[in-house]
């Protein structure tokens, strides 16, 4: 049988199966391990802005339909505008939304925050 490189450690060894990529489980387990924390790594200081941004609209909404805020307000709260999930289109309108949350410039920087 041909010999293959083992991704984690690059030692040669012979697979058992056609598939087999490591030499051990273990090796597979860590090599695994590793690439999940670089890609947790990678992506940490935007999952935290947008984590910051929902709870800021959370708290702000709690368990009305909707609240206005000005753009001081939310600064101040600490919410950065530059961090969003997505884009919707409502009434011809673009609200730029975190999560569950949208909102929408009305007027004199001045946001109607949602629930969508």
């Amino acid at each position: 049988m041909e010999q293959i490189k083992d991704l984690l450690t690059g030692i040669l060894f012979t697979p058992t199966r056609s598939d087999q990529r490591f030499a051990t489980r273990e090796n597979q387990i860590r090599y695994n391990n590793i690439k999940a924390r670089q890609k947790r790594k990678a992506k940490a200081e935007i999952d935290r802005a947008l984590d910051t941004n929902r709870n800021i609209l959370k708290k702000l909404l709690n368990d009305r339909k909707e609240v206005i805020k000005s753009h001081d307000y939310l600064s101040g709260a600490g919410f950065n505008f530059g961090i969003s999930t997505h884009k919707i289109e409502r009434e011809g309108k673009l609200l730029s939304c975190v999560y569950e949350y949208a909102l929408m410039n009305i007027k004199d920087e001045q946001f109607l925050i949602t629930k969508t």
